[in-house]
Order: structure tokens, then C-alpha cells, then sequence
């Protein structure tokens, strides 16, 4: 990949006023073919681990969800770390950006579950709450019959909205009636490109209706410098951290300048 996808003020300007855009053609050719057969190779080793008579928890109802797929491949962490990704995240938000994690989400095919209504943010053990963006790449295309992603423009400057419960969800205009009289957004995306999205947009996923695959992964970037809040989170459980203490170091790499 070539360190720079081209955005033009304009761009920059909408991502900031409605809190998503969509961005073709991030991702192509055989870094496309290549990525792709690298986080799908993680998703195949991690199901095949699993009983598949478990009872199945909210999230794999939804969809199977690989986190921090980049520690576990060098392929997939040439990838999630490369600086043309991390760039865009900067100019988009306008700051400095470290990685808070990647996910792949692979959505299973002719299945009913979809992606509630939500913001991301609410979820996460992060003090700061309102600079936080995801990159969700299309490691295949993304449709409205496989699962694709619908946003609500401007919803990013809602802040204190409880978070959704995404095993039960609530209704959307019960939990932010401010968001009433909002049109919707659904974005359909070819492989390889993407939509970034403010933790704070409200935004949903359909169910997988298609017979194959719906192949995504997630890359989540914070702002430099965020602090860590006590909440339960699997990614920092297991490190020990302090409130107040910064989320730094090799875990949570600096991805751009």
C-alpha cells in the first residue's frame, strides 16, 4: 500500500459535521487478496477452537468477533499498523492516534441477527469519550442483504445516552429520542473499501440474509493520550491498569505522526 489516501478538505469538513464517511477503494489489489486471507485465517483458527454445542453469548449472536487480530498475525499487523490507515484516522479526527483495537466481524450467512442501534464509546474504559473513530473495512462487499452499515448523521455530538444493551436491545428513540426525525444512512461498500465512524455516531448493521460471508474487520483508533477508566473490558482486563493511567506502549501503538 502507498503511505497516503487522498482526502480533500471536504471530506475532512463532512466526517466532522456528520460523524461517518464512506471512503472507497482504501484497500485493493493484492493487499486486498492478502489481507483478507490473513484475518480469515485467524477467524478460521479461533471457530475451529470453539464447541459448537456451546450456548452462544449475545456477541456470537450477532456476529463472530476475532479481537486484537494483529497480535496474533504478522500479516494482519502489517496491515492494522500501517501508517496510510493510521493517517487517515488522523486527518479525519484531527489528532494524533494510537490503536485501541481491531476486530474482525464475520457475520454468518442466512442468519436473522443484526447490529442494534448504538454508539461505540459508552462501551469502552476510555476517560475521554468523544474522539475515538473505527475503520471498517470490507474484506468482501458489503451490502444490504449481507449486513452492511447504516449511520445517523450528527449523532456524535450525543453524549450521556445509555448504552444500548445489544443482547436486548431497546428501542432506538427510547433511549435517544433526540434522534427522532433522523434519516438514516446505509452505506453499501465494494471490498476493500471502508467507512469511519465516530465512537459516538449511532450506527447499525442488517442481518446476513445473503448464502455467503459477510468478511469485515474493525480497526479502532483513540486519541494520543487517552487515559484508562475502570470498566470491564476484555482488552484491559488482564493488564492491571490504574485509573487515570495512560493507554500507551506496544499494546496500543502510536499509528501516525
Amino acid at each position: 500500500m502507498t503511505n497516503d489516501y487522498p482526502l480533500t478538505p471536504q471530506q475532512i469538513a463532512a466526517y466532522q459535521r456528520d460523524g461517518y464517511i464512506q471512503l472507497n477503494d482504501v484497500i485493493t489489489g493484492d493487499d486486498l487478496t492478502a489481507f483478507r486471507d490473513a484475518v480469515a485465517a485467524v477467524v478460521k483458527e479461533d471457530t475451529a477452537r470453539l464447541d459448537p454445542n456451546r450456548t452462544r453469548n449475545s456477541y456470537e449472536q450477532i456476529f463472530i468477533q476475532c479481537v486484537n487480530v494483529w497480535q496474533r498475525s504478522p500479516a494482519v499487523k502489517s496491515y492494522v499498523l500501517h501508517r496510510r490507515l493510521g493517517s487517515i484516522a488522523s486527518r479525519l479526527s484531527g489528532l494524533s492516534v494510537r490503536l485501541w483495537h481491531d476486530h474482525a466481524l464475520f457475520k454468518e450467512p442466512h442468519t436473522g441477527a443484526k447490529t442494534p442501534w448504538h454508539q461505540d464509546t459508552p462501551y469502552w474504559p476510555h476517560q475521554q469519550k468523544m474522539h475515538q473513530l473505527t475503520l471498517w473495512v470490507a474484506l468482501q462487499d458489503a451490502t444490504i442483504q449481507n449486513g452492511c452499515m447504516s449511520f445517523l448523521p450528527g449523532t456524535q455530538k450525543l453524549l450521556d445516552i445509555e448504552p444500548v444493551n445489544l443482547a436486548n436491545p431497546q428501542d432506538l428513540y427510547d433511549v435517544a429520542p433526540q434522534t427522532k426525525g433522523l434519516k438514516p444512512v446505509t452505506c453499501e461498500l465494494k471490498a476493500g473499501s471502508c467507512t469511519v465512524h465516530n465512537g459516538m455516531t449511532f450506527h447499525y448493521a442488517g442481518p446476513n440474509r445473503s448464502a455467503g460471508m459477510r468478511e469485515v474487520i474493525a480497526i479502532i483508533y483513540m486519541p494520543d493520550g487517552t487515559t484508562y477508566a475502570p470498566t470491564t473490558h476484555p482488552v484491559t482486563d488482564p493488564l492491571g491498569l490504574q485509573a487515570g493511567q495512560k493507554l500507551n506502549g506496544e499494546l496500543f501503538p502510536l499509528v501516525s505522526d
